[in-house]
């Protein structure tokens, strides 16, 4: 599927005002800054005053020290840390912006009829004639299998549920009456009227804000924001 769009797309004005407002001097950057790359957040961090992160391995401390920040290798933060920045950095708490918007794209789009059955086992039909459309990103990517039949994601606008399982690769969208076009945009989470957070994502997969984003895979480019 190479060519399919797979994007994490990086505010990293979002992330600058988020600093300022945490008024920190140590950010945590542990894996690669939780999957928004350590190369993009790291001058931003430093221009914003932070002196040192906290890292998880070599590569990302050689990626700190690139950006004339002073790297703390760990999984533990030490005693001296201070004030940490971490979620709030990103955008994953309460009151700050977003920083990453996760997007894909519509890859093939299906008319059926009512009691269809959708992905593996079937776990989904539909309860009446429906659009249904078929996004390039899947568990592989690190979209979680639990969030089939939890979460909904938003394309042209609109926010619609995420049905059945997710596969490897990708997973199914109900689109109703309204059909999508192929290479229509969908984002998973981010920023936007009815785009989802990745907040809600971590209440659709029981687990924390920061492993949701940290959690995706090497197919997914990380860009910054234009």
């Amino acid at each position: 599927m190479a060519g399919i769009r797979r994007v994490a797309r990086i505010d990293l004005e979002a992330l600058a005002s988020n600093l300022a407002g945490a008024s920190a001097s140590f950010l945590d950057a542990r894996a690669d800054a939780y999957g928004h790359n350590l190369a993009l957040v790291g001058p931003v961090a430093r221009d914003a005053g932070i002196v040192r992160v906290l890292v998880s391995d070599d590569r990302d401390a050689a990626l700190a020290s690139a950006a004339g920040l002073t790297p703390v290798v760990g999984r533990l933060a030490p005693p001296d840390v201070g004030d940490l920045a971490g979620a709030a950095a990103y955008g994953l708490e309460s009151g700050g912006r977003p920083v990453m918007t996760l997007v894909g794209e519509v890859i093939a789009v299906k008319h059926v009829g009512a009691g269809a059955g959708v992905s593996y086992g079937y776990t989904y039909r539909t309860p009446a004639p429906t659009h249904l459309a078929l996004v390039g990103l899947g568990y592989a990517d690190g979209v979680p299998r639990i969030a089939g039949g939890r979460a909904h994601v938003a394309i042209d606008g609109r926010a619609l549920p995420l049905v059945g399982r997710i596969a490897m690769d990708q997973f199914v969208v109900d689109c109703g009456d309204d059909p999508v076009g192929l290479g229509d945009e969908v984002a998973l989470f981010g920023s936007g009227s009815v785009v989802p957070s990745a907040g809600e994502w971590a209440g659709w997969t029981t687990r924390d804000a920061l492993a949701v984003t940290a959690g995706l895979g090497p197919r997914i480019h990380r860009e910054a924001r234009a």
